[in-house]
């Protein structure tokens, strides 16, 4: 199976959450941001936490997204 296939939707959101601040896309990277908390904060079911991403790139996350609304809003 294709390495793609095997990522956590965490580490999707997460990359696609880098892209849109990349391209100061605020609002997309705002959606983004609440989706991975909620993936990140849900149910781990049977899996447990080997579906569970780090904690602190949700927190970076966050940091990022501040940065940027500053800069767009300013």
């Amino acid at each position: 199976m294709n390495e793609t296939h095997n990522r956590r939707l965490s580490d999707r959101l997460l990359s696609s959450f880098e892209l849109a601040c990349h391209q100061q896309e605020l609002e997309v990277a705002e959606l983004l941001h609440r989706a991975l908390e909620l993936v990140m904060t849900s149910d781990p079911g049977p899996d447990g936490n080997a579906r569970r991403g780090n904690a602190d790139s949700v927190i970076e996350a966050y940091s990022r997204l501040t940065n940027l609304r500053l800069k767009l809003r300013g």
